[in-house]
């Protein structure tokens, strides 16, 4: 089994975007933000989505040199035009400005228009958590989740995610989750290496449950989490992210694996800065307080560890970035076939128990 380094994976997704023309800003954060899914776990939307966003890029369907624009400025209420740009960079540019808005007027949301996939929610809202404050992010996508009591997919798997800060370095509480019972990309990514997937996440095009990631994914839908529950706050979220923004709804926009057309995908992002309403010091002392009363919660049988939301993934990216990152063999084969397709250099890979990365223990993970 063989390892690769987070620096190395970063590296070579950044070597790939710059063939298919996609902008040095750009290529930076998206590459960061295709290697932190990974790193924390979230394979789904790490680097086996590599060679569908490059080819996106390759093809025009993304403009690689796409600067966002701010088109309305209400202060703490914004506006911005993607410009059909890179989604990990346009999201970024948007929570940063976010959250210097927020710094300066307590609060901020902004209704994105007209943009693409953006990877993973918590990336933006972890950003926001870093700085002190709440972070917010929804998006909707293609149809893929029939409304409850419906036979047929009409809502994206629009995700949600929230980031509260702790106190405690790359250790936020974050809520990142999708809308259906798991993301849709991991579904894709067990189609992509064989594997069957657990009854409960989605149904063939009859309505049958299935273990096939085939028949979900030809014709079949995906479950919203928690039934009619899942179908309302996705719904909700479908609602801010076309009708606010003017984007594609679920019905109308474009599947990211679909190479002839672009998504025009919308999302929403807000930062609140609790040091206007709370001291910063007392916010964290209480969460340590309420964090603490939750980890010493009588356990189930079996159960070693009550643990906060966010802290497997948190866990999984230090062990990784000490360890480094093993990928599937048809993610590793799908790799080498891009570089050879785009000439660019292969990594170099590390045996299996090879030792921790140069500085890795030494460092937080943070989206």
């Amino acid at each position: 089994m063989m390892r690769y380094t987070a620096e190395e994976l970063r590296g070579f997704a950044a070597r790939i975007m710059e063939k298919a023309d996609l902008s040095p800003a750009a290529r930076d954060i998206f590459s960061d933000s295709l290697v932190q899914a990974d790193l924390r776990g979230i394979s789904s939307h790490g680097v086996t989505r590599l060679a569908a966003y490059a080819k996106r890029v390759e093809l025009g369907l993304v403009d690689g040199f796409a600067v966002p624009e701010l088109v309305t400025d209400g202060g703490s209420l914004l506006s911005v035009d993607g410009k059909n740009g890179m989604g990990a960079y346009v999201g970024a540019w948007t929570m940063d400005l976010c959250i210097q808005r927020a710094r300066e007027r307590g609060n901020c949301f902004a209704a994105v228009s007209h943009c693409n996939h953006f990877g993973y929610a918590a990336y933006f809202t972890e950003r926001a958590a870093e700085a002190g404050m709440l972070g917010l992010a929804i998006a909707n996508g293609p149809k893929a989740l029939p409304p409850t009591g419906g036979s047929a997919p009409l809502l994206g798997t629009n995700p949600l995610a929230v980031s509260l800060p702790t106190g405690v370095a790359g250790r936020p509480l974050t809520l990142d989750m999708a809308t259906s019972a798991v993301a849709r990309g991991k579904v894709t990514l067990a189609r992509k290496t064989g594997q069957d997937i657990p009854l409960g996440w989605g149904v063939d095009k009859d309505g049958n449950p299935t273990t096939d990631p085939n028949a979900v994914l030809s014709g079949g839908a995906m479950l919203p989490v928690g039934g009619p529950k899942g179908y309302a706050i996705a719904l909700i979220i479908e609602c801010l992210c076309s009708c606010l923004t003017g984007s594609d709804n679920g019905q109308t926009m474009g599947s990211f694996y679909d190479m002839e057309r672009v998504q025009n995908t919308g999302f929403c992002l807000a930062a609140v800065d609790l040091s206007k309403v709370i001291a910063l010091q007392v916010w964290n002392d209480r969460m340590a307080e309420l964090l603490a009363s939750i980890r010493a919660c009588p356990r189930q049988p079996g159960v070693d560890e009550i643990k906060i939301p966010g802290q497997p993934e948190q866990e999984t990216c230090e062990r990784r970035l000490a360890e480094g990152l093993e990928l599937p063999e048809a993610v590793e084969q799908e790799l080498r076939q891009l570089a050879g397709r785009y000439q660019v250099e292969y990594m170099t890979q590390n045996p299996a128990g090879g030792g921790p990365q140069s500085g890795a223990s030494h460092r937080t993970c943070r989206a």
